[in-house]
């Protein structure tokens, strides 16, 4: 099992699971030793990923779901086996969300924004509406909201991901202070450049189109953005965060978010 904060006995949900950060943090939970389920939409995919979760792990530490967060019935059904499948549910890691062709915000279509919303803001707020009647309220009861660091900073052509991201900042902060009363905690974490698959495949493309290698294309990225510690984050490094956030040494934290950017924002208050 992994250093660091203790989920033993705990039951998890994940949505967007079966891949990028999803699958990182649904990796993180379960060797802290959480039973982690994942939801995606994809059949294969979501069990795919399951079985590489539970590598050397056991059979029963993981639960696959096909559901779709743009469906409230999808999403209450699953909540429903989640709770069933280990009699409790104390984590819920709102992940989904959509991927976005890069472009300057005046130039998008009001049709992208608005899936966008459907997909993440409106998803994150089903799946907590959904958890919250399951959702353990001993002290053990948390939501994690991934936002990102473009809620924080305007990073060129990612105005439509940014203005989600934003709204899933203020929605955290609201669903804290609703669920204060039932003894759960709501925070977020927002991660800034991270080696995920997804990016990896663009830093490829990348590199080939202008003769350099990805390590290249990413140093630009930091350089670029004066991401302060010199680096990408390894998605392990996201999912640590989120973990903690869910764990009982974040007891006394709720309605916060985790900028997990390497120092790409630089708030000065």
């Amino acid at each position: 099992m992994a250093s660091g904060w203790n989920l033993d006995g705990r039951t998890a949900l994940v949505t967007g699971g079966s891949r990028g950060l999803g699958f990182s943090i649904a990796q993180a939970l379960l060797e802290r030793g959480a039973k982690v389920a994942i939801i995606a939409r994809d059949d294969a995919a979501v069990k795919a990923a399951a079985g590489r979760l539970d590598s050397g792990a056991g059979a029963q530490n993981v639960l696959p779901i096909v559901a779709d967060v743009a469906d409230s019935d999808s999403i209450h059904e699953a909540l429903a086996q989640v709770h069933e499948w280990q009699g409790r549910l104390d984590i819920v890691v709102n992940n989904a969300g959509p991927q976005l062709a890069p472009s300057p915000v005046t130039d998008a279509d009001e049709n992208v924004l608005t899936s966008a919303f459907d997909t993440k803001l409106l998803g994150f707020l089903r799946v907590s509406k959904a958890a919250l009647p399951f959702l353990s309220q001993d002290g053990t009861g948390s939501i994690v909201n991934v936002a990102g660091a473009t809620a924080h900073v305007p990073i060129p052509n990612t105005g439509v991901t940014g203005i989600v991201n934003a709204s899933v900042v203020a929605l955290t902060s609201f669903l804290a202070t609703e669920a204060a009363a039932k003894n759960i905690r709501v925070n977020a974490i927002s991660p800034g450049m991270t080696k995920t698959e997804g990016w990896l495949a663009k830093n490829d493309a990348a590199a080939q189109q202008q003769d350099k290698t990805a390590d290249e294309i990413r140093a630009g990225v930091v350089q670029g953005l004066g991401i302060r510690l010199g680096r990408w984050a390894e998605p392990a490094e996201i999912g640590a965060a989120a973990a903690f956030l869910a764990s009982d040494d974040a007891s006394y934290i709720t309605g916060q978010v985790l900028r997990v950017d390497g120092g790409l924002s630089k708030p000065v208050a």
